[in-house]
Parts: structure tokens; C-alpha cells; sequence
């Protein structure tokens, strides 16, 4: 059985090399990102003119503004109050629905608890002797606690808790990062970096001028948002399912290794065993929705694109879209190898 400096040493060390790899790996996949948006931009003046127009003719097409659909050509003019439109837009919506207004009010929770942690990582931090001596310490001292649970002064954590995060004060750092986040996105699209389908206030964000060989596929995510209930399903299936992946890295960090020999006990034990022994390949799984939906938006869009242009322009844009799914493929195994690396590191450091 491991120890407590052992187990915080080892879940600590897993952590780390779950974010350090990921950074590692994300940068070294940002060159490949860039030449696919690249090669979705690298047409000429006389094809992105023919793009601009099947962009609209493709909508009209596809039945979405009949859904309440709407298509926003995005430029650097125009950014900042789209930007504005779009956040009372998402806002009003997510007043509206139940369903995203929980979700909602689950994100700002888990922003206010981040919140929280930073500040009082920032308040102890000059009295950290060091990182190791630190966790060693807070390992002696919770099994010291855990022996002697009178010690423990849980109306004090309550009190210490309450006196760090000011409510009022979060809940305005949420709204500006909000806000902040919603203009570098708005700021990509204008730049022609990125596009995007909002099916929550039912927009689709592309600069035409730069990036229209982007807009079918986001016709595409709009045409699987409004499609039969299975597809729809699956568009809102992909934002449950990448909620699995914290719980899967928590259970890889925390579960103790069984020994060799040694097997698991009861239901609870048999499943969270499993998890951690497959910890990279179950991140990988809960990720084939995003990878199944954003597929399926390029065949649709593609099927939209086909009635539009030329065999040849055609052609040119659907490689582009699978170029671009690759990106998310490329994600997906950064995601679920750095989960397994965090899960062999942390044994490691705990044994």
C-alpha cells in the first residue's frame, strides 16, 4: 500500500506530465494546423469570388434559413460588434434553455473554484519552502489528520473558502474572460483563421473573403444540429462525452496500481481499475463522437458544395475539409496519449 507522501508525490507527478506533455505535443502540432487553415485559404482571387458566391447559393440551398439559421460574413470592420451581437445573442439563449443554462451554471462553478485555487495559490506561495518539501509536508500532514479527525477544523476551511472568493468579484472575471475568449474567436474568423456554427444561438461565423471553403463544413454542423434525432444526438453527445475525460485522468492519478498478482475487489473497485489500465485508449473512445460529428459535417457540407461548383474547385475543397478533420484526429491522440503518460508517470513516482 502506498503512502500518503507517496501517493501525493505520485498523483502530483502525473498531473505535471499530463499538462507538460500536452503543451509539448499541441506545439509541436500547431505547424501542421497552420499549413491545413493555410491550404484552405490558398486559393486565387478569381476562385474565392466563385467560393463567396456558392457560399450563399449553398445556404439558400440547404434549407437552414428557414430553420432560423443565420450566415454572418466576418471581417476585421465588423469584428467587435459581432462580437457583441453574438455574446446577448448566447447569452439571451442560455437564459432560454434549461438544459444550457445548468451547463452553464456548471461551467461558471467550476471557473469560480478555479478562481478561488489561483488566489490561494498566490497568497501561500512566497511561504512555500519548495514544491517537494511542500507536498511531502501536506502528505505527513493529512495522515496526521486523517488519524486524528478531531484535529480537523472544517468551519475554518468553510470560513477561509468564503473570505477568498467574493462572488461578485468572480462572477465579473468569468464574464470578462468570457468576453475576452468570444473576441479572439470572433478576431480569428475576421482574420481568417478559423470559422465557426453556434448551434446554440444558430449562427455561422466565416470571413468570405479569406476562408469560404469553411463554410460548408460549418453548413454542415448546422445541417446536424436540425437533422434526425440520432445525428443531433450525436452533435450534442460529443460536448457530454469529453466530460468523461477529467474523470478518466482523475481515476489514472488516484487509483493506486495493483500489485502483481493482486486483483480487484467488488464492483467499484473491478471499473476503476479498468479505467486506469486503460486510461489513454478510453480518452481516445470518449473523443470518437467529436471525430464522428465533424466528419459527418464535411460529407454533409460536401453534398451542399457539389450542388454549387465545379468538379475541380470541389474537389480542392473537400481535400481541404478532410485535411482539416485530421487536426482533430491529431488532437484526439494528443489528448489520449497524454492522459496515458500522466497515468505510467504517476506510478512510477509512486513506487
Amino acid at each position: 500500500m502506498e503512502n500518503y507522501t507517496d501517493y501525493t508525490l505520485g498523483a502530483g507527478a502525473g498531473y505535471a506530465a499530463y499538462v507538460g506533455s500536452k503543451k509539448v505535443l499541441n506545439k509541436a502540432k500547431k505547424p501542421y494546423v497552420n499549413k491545413v487553415i493555410q491550404n484552405m485559404s490558398n486559393y486565387s482571387e478569381a476562385e474565392n469570388q466563385v467560393l463567396k458566391k456558392a457560399t450563399y447559393d449553398a445556404f439558400s440551398k440547404s434549407g437552414l434559413k428557414a430553420k432560423k439559421y443565420y450566415l454572418h460574413d466576418i471581417n476585421p470592420d465588423n469584428a467587435e460588434s459581432m462580437a457583441n451581437l453574438f455574446e446577448r445573442k448566447f447569452d439571451a439563449m442560455i437564459k432560454g434553455n434549461k438544459f444550457f443554462a445548468k451547463l452553464e451554471n456548471f461551467r461558471k462553478k467550476l471557473e469560480e473554484l478555479k478562481t478561488k485555487i489561483d488566489k490561494i495559490k498566490k497568497t501561500k506561495a512566497p511561504n512555500k519552502p519548495s514544491v517537494s518539501k511542500n507536498i511531502k509536508h501536506s502528505g505527513e500532514n493529512l495522515a496526521q489528520k486523517i488519524k486524528n479527525p478531531q484535529n480537523v477544523n472544517i468551519d475554518g476551511i468553510k470560513d477561509n473558502i468564503n473570505k477568498v472568493g467574493d462572488s461578485k468579484i468572480s462572477d465579473k472575471i468569468i464574464k470578462r474572460d468570457n468576453k475576452v475568449k468570444l473576441s479572439k474567436q470572433i478576431k480569428s474568423v475576421a482574420e481568417g483563421k478559423n470559422a465557426f456554427c453556434s448551434p446554440i444561438t444558430r449562427d455561422i461565423m466565416v470571413n468570405t473573403d479569406k476562408l469560404s471553403s469553411a463554410s460548408f463544413h460549418e453548413m454542415g454542423h448546422a445541417l446536424n444540429a436540425t437533422g434526425s434525432k440520432a445525428i443531433q444526438a450525436l452533435a450534442v453527445g460529443r460536448h457530454v462525452t469529453k466530460l468523461f475525460i477529467p474523470i478518466i485522468l482523475a481515476i489514472g492519478l488516484l487509483k493506486p496500481k495493483k500489485k502483481d498478482g493482486e486483483k480487484p475487489q467488488g464492483i467499484i473497485d473491478k471499473t476503476t481499475t479498468f479505467i486506469k489500465e486503460n486510461a489513454g485508449k478510453l480518452t481516445f473512445v470518449a473523443l470518437i463522437p467529436t471525430l464522428a460529428e465533424e466528419g459527418l459535417a464535411s460529407i454533409r457540407g460536401g453534398k451542399l458544395a457539389k450542388q454549387v461548383l465545379d468538379p475541380k474547385l470541389l474537389k480542392k475543397v473537400n481535400k481541404g475539409n478532410m485535411l482539416a478533420w485530421t487536426t482533430y484526429l491529431a488532437g484526439a491522440l494528443v489528448t489520449s496519449g497524454a492522459v496515458a503518460f500522466a497515468t505510467k508517470v504517476r506510478d512510477k513516482m509512486a513506487s
